[in-house]
């Protein structure tokens, strides 16, 4: 790593620990189910996310599954800071045709919970630093709905995807394009739909998947794909393939929902991905306002009592 990225990352670490001091997350009757897969070293930014989001899209329920790295302190910190947290083993949500890791048990655990409500899957790397009307019009609707990577995205047939992938493809190219390019394939044909998403910000609709829908395609490309199947990506490809595929899926206007480095003045909600979470101070700084913000509020629904 860069030292000026270790830098930014060491800024971000020390002013993202103000979140513990932030009001903790109160969940309320009517909201969303809000899911999210955590790891040890993403607890505190989690936290972050979750709070971030909530102010603008109240849960009835949030729903944590547990990273094997995840401890009895890094748990005790989240009860303290979401009372009503359910803490889920990634174990739980293993099957048979799916492969393990990758994320893959989240979008299982997604899959369950979507049979109570709305399911919104929440990474915990990205922060919602305005109202996300798009978001609350998706849940209004029943409609499930992914993050864009790029302006005017689109859902459409899943086969006009494989003719673009197919075009792209070279020997060595990423799992998700070589699984694109295979969208054809899928059974019943002529039946898929498709956008290239994010999985890291994701809205599921109630009953809009089911465990054995997940499976199903699972066990469809690992036949197409062999041993590749397993690999990094493929959970987020599903992810965009199930989002599209159910009835009025949408893709989030981009850039109001956006990686941070195609952001602009209007831009709601950032997905801090990888590469570049920590290529500036950005991070840092959003995390620094929205926990300011966090604490203005709750500060200004109980002022201080004159003596």
């Amino acid at each position: 790593m860069k030292l000026l990225e270790r830098l930014h990352r060491m800024r971000f670490n020390r002013v993202v620990r103000a979140v513990q001091h932030t009001p903790v997350v109160a969940c309320q009757p009517g909201g969303v189910v809000v899911l999210s897969m955590v790891h040890h070293r993403d607890v505190l930014s989690y936290l972050l996310a979750l709070k971030s989001f909530v102010r603008y899209v109240p849960a009835a329920r949030v729903v944590l599954v547990a990273d094997p790295t995840l401890n009895q302190n890094d748990r005790a910190v989240l009860r303290a800071q979401v009372p009503s947290i359910e803490i889920r083993e990634a174990a739980e949500f293993r099957h048979d045709g799916v492969p393990t890791g990758g994320c893959w048990e989240r979008l299982c655990a997604i899959a369950e919970y979507v049979a109570d409500g709305y399911v919104i899957q929440l990474d915990a790397d990205t922060v919602a630093v305005a109202p996300l009307p798009e978001v609350r019009q998706a849940v209004n609707d029943g409609v499930s709905f992914t993050l864009g990577t790029e302006d005017d995205q689109r859902v459409g047939p899943a086969d006009e995807t494989a003719s673009w992938a197919r075009k792209r493809l070279a020997e060595g190219d990423h799992i998700q394009l070589a699984a694109e390019a295979l969208l054809d394939q899928l059974e019943p044909k002529g039946s898929w739909r498709y956008v290239r998403g994010c999985a890291g910000f994701a809205g599921f609709a109630r009953n809009s998947i089911t465990p054995a829908r997940v499976v199903e395609v699972s066990r469809q490309m690992g036949r197409l794909l062999g041993p590749r199947w397993a690999q990094w990506g493929t959970e987020q490809f599903t992810s965009n393939l199930l989002v599209a595929s159910s009835e009025g899926g949408r893709v989030l206007p981009h850039p109001q929902y956006c990686a941070p480095h195609h952001r602009r003045a209007d831009s709601a909600f950032f997905h801090f991905i990888g590469y570049v979470r920590f290529s500036n101070g950005l991070y840092a700084r959003t995390a620094s306002r929205v926990c300011s913000e966090l604490t203005a509020v709750a500060h200004a629904a109980y002022p201080a009592q004159s003596l």
